[in-house]
């Protein structure tokens, strides 16, 4: 009974679970590659520039923002610079 309580408080502490790696497997990982090795991310980017192309999409790149909550873009784009 007590396990249930921490992990209700775990989950209902307000803050959204990151959902990177879900995003990334369903949605990126085709054009991007398991490692980011396909579609390489341009190293004169900035993260922040990198966050607004996910959110808006560039080239053949669609947009993602759609389907974002508020800071996901950022925490995709952290966890894509952290898989090389």
């Amino acid at each position: 009974m007590i396990f249930l309580l921490a992990l209700t408080t775990t989950l209902s502490d307000g803050k959204p679970a990151d959902r990177s790696e879900a995003i990334y497997s369903s949605y990126c990982v085709n054009c991007h590659g398991e490692s980011v090795e396909k579609i390489p991310l341009k190293p004169e980017t900035t993260s922040e520039q990198r966050a607004e192309i996910v959110k808006n999409g560039i080239s053949t790149m669609p947009p993602y923002g759609w389907m974002l909550f508020d800071g996901e873009a950022e925490k995709l784009v952290k966890f894509m610079e952290n898989l090389k």
